[in-house]
């Protein structure tokens, strides 16, 4: 095809005809003498013509496409070799990065099911981005932006929409001294990182090969830019503090078209609701500027696998652990995951920094004597491990290979880059189909002695239904100073301030589409793990009932999104919104400004100036 030309006409995915609309979709289909306000679809006589098409391909060098998904082999071959080699595919999380098509998340039970854009600007340039969003402003379009594609949500994904995509925009340029435009900050080290990048080629750069820490996420396939804006959690946060509170500046293009430089002193309010406010609703970020950090000589991890004999054991063993928690590892150096679960066992996945090995065995020797001493009632399925290893080496793919080559999983395509690896452990969220999902930050004041017991049952009743995860460096109580106080400046809910974890209950199956015969999420078993969830997080309210929810891991049926979301900061976000984005160009389901959208972005339920 020649770069310059679109061929248009059958642009439409042939998918359409069996993958419908999932049921929040199409629930907006029906008439309403209310919705006063409609964007263009493919069926609209409105619909941009061939040549408007061909004209933004022009100004974009070639680089818009007809976005046609890789599932139109499982058409009519739903187990032959092409459908096949598709499913492999879905479960590395490079090929599904590199497929406007395709979204990390499959789909959420009665909630979305992921559906291609009809086109996709693969954006090389800020230009790219200028001209796209113009022509979806001038066409009346429904927009989507993306960059990793990991919205558990859906946001990565919309039916009759043109996509904004940033993959190909992923340099990555290290400063020793940077100085946001127009301010007068001393200067400091830090890494500018283009929209398109993903966590693990930005840690390689920047730790591997430039000893300097950047806080980002923990799932290395997380697109840099959509985890900033959503807050952005890694194993450090405790110390470090939040991706969010990291940003130093940023360039975005906004719906006017224009491209506006958002930090400190330019764009101070853009800015600030960059830090937190959601991704793809204050426009699209072409790059993004970060603070780094010194790197310390390691970081560590700790783990084991305990199981108790009885409920009433158990109850004791997570009791012990609290205090545990409480008494020794409430500290900016321990951060990442416990999980209490169903058939009373308890499983450490930690990690810490600022303490050798020596300091980290001797704070777990207690709990671990405790165990090993009440035989007849706990069982080390997996012995106590408390390893460090030097911190350069975090995420150097080569120094895993050697050293635990069980840890990390490659990009399994022909002439795939060898920096291309992701954690073992996200494996299961590659193509996932999500049965449900719940957040909920429990506040600190729940350690303190007179409610600590009332934690403790709160978990194991929780356990009772489906697995509670312990995220303790996605609440930032007992972390640094620095930490706390860059978290105040940010849009992120405050309630994330005073808790000391974010609590997870989820659940997900294999890649799936319904309507795609054989390959049909296992609905029976995704509707009993959803029940589950429901009454798990409904035990935890009962001890954190204003908690709040971490917005891009959280429940697509969240009733309070605006509170849980972004509490007091709401109202200051929602002025923004309307100060840049009065029309409403850049839509995010349950995303600032969208109250009076429908949930499919389609429909406008009321007038605005």
């Amino acid at each position: 095809m020649n770069r310059r030309e679109l061929l248009i006409g059958a642009a439409l995915t042939p998918m359409a005809r069996w993958i419908g609309p999932g049921p929040v979709a199409a629930a907006q289909g029906a008439s309403n003498s209310s919705q006063i306000f409609r964007r263009t679809r493919p069926s609209n006589p409105q619909w941009p013509s061939a040549a408007s098409w061909n004209r933004l391909n022009e100004q974009t060098d070639g680089r818009l496409m007809a976005v046609k998904s890789p599932l139109a082999a499982c058409q009519d071959s739903p187990t032959g070799p092409a459908c096949r080699d598709v499913f492999k595919g879905l479960k590395n999380p490079y090929y599904i990065g590199d497929d406007p098509a395709l979204t990390q998340t499959t789909g959420y039970l009665d909630a979305w099911a992921s559906q291609p854009s009809v086109y996709a600007v693969a954006a090389r340039n800020t230009g790219d981005v200028v001209a796209a969003v113009n022509f979806a402003r001038d066409n009346n379009l429904r927009l989507v932006v993306r960059g990793g594609g990991h919205s558990y949500l859906g946001t990565s994904s919309a039916p009759d929409s043109l996509m904004i995509w940033t993959r190909a925009m992923h340099d990555i340029t290290l400063h020793d001294s940077f100085v946001p435009q127009g301010c007068l900050d001393p200067p400091q080290p830090a890494v500018t990182i283009g929209a398109g990048a993903i966590w693990m080629h930005v840690y390689n750069e920047v730790t591997t090969r430039g000893g300097r820490y950047v806080q980002g996420g923990g799932c290395g396939t997380v697109g840099v830019a959509g985890l900033v804006q959503g807050g952005g959690f890694g194993s450090y946060s405790k110390n470090y503090g939040t991706a969010a509170a990291s940003l130093l500046e940023a360039e975005i293009v906004t719906a006017d078209g224009l491209v506006r430089i958002a930090n400190a002193r330019s764009n101070p309010d853009l800015f600030w609701a960059l830090r937190g406010g959601g991704g793809g609703t204050f426009g699209v970020v072409t790059r993004l500027t970060l603070r780094t950090h010194e790197l310390p000589d390691v970081f560590g991890f700790a783990s084991m696998t305990i199981k108790a004999a009885s409920h009433a054991s158990f109850r004791r063993l997570v009791s012990a652990f609290v205090d545990l928690y409480a008494d020794r590892l409430h500290n900016r150096h321990w951060g990442e995951i416990v999980n209490i679960k169903p058939g009373n066992t308890l499983d450490v996945q930690l990690s810490f920094l600022g303490l050798d090995r020596q300091q980290a065995d001797e704070l777990w020797q207690p709990f671990i004597l405790f165990v090993t001493a009440a035989e007849a009632e706990f069982t080390f399925t997996r012995p106590p491990s408390i390893r460090t290893g030097p911190a350069a080496h975090r995420w150097d793919a080569a120094y895993i290979r050697q050293r635990a080559p069980q840890a990390i999983l490659s990009d399994d395509r022909p002439g795939a880059p060898a920096e291309n690896v992701f954690w073992a452990a996200n494996l299961s969220e590659a193509g996932h189909f999500i049965h449900g999902f719940e957040s909920l930050w429990l506040p600190a004041s729940l350690l303190s002695g007179v409610e600590r017991p009332r934690l403790v049952e709160a978990l194991l009743a929780a356990a009772h239904h489906a697995t509670v995860e312990l995220h303790f460096q996605k609440g930032l109580a007992g972390g640094s100073e620095a930490a706390i106080a860059s978290a105040k400046e940010t849009a992120t809910n405050p309630a994330v301030i005073d808790a000391f974890v974010l609590a997870i209950i989820a659940s997900e199956g294999p890649p799936a589409y319904s309507g795609l015969s054989g390959h049909e999420p296992d609905l029976a078993d995704a509707r009993k793990n959803a029940a589950g969830i429901t009454k798990a997080v409904g035990e935890l309210r009962k001890v954190a009932p204003d908690g709040g929810a971490y917005l891009a891991e959280s429940s697509f049926f969240e009733p309070k999104w605006q509170q849980a979301y972004w509490g007091p900061n709401y109202k200051r976000l929602l002025e923004i919104k309307q100060k840049y984005d009065p029309a409403g160009l850049f839509f995010v389901r349950h995303g600032v400004g969208s109250d009076d959208w429908s949930d499919d972005g389609f429909t406008r339920l009321a007038t605005h100036p």
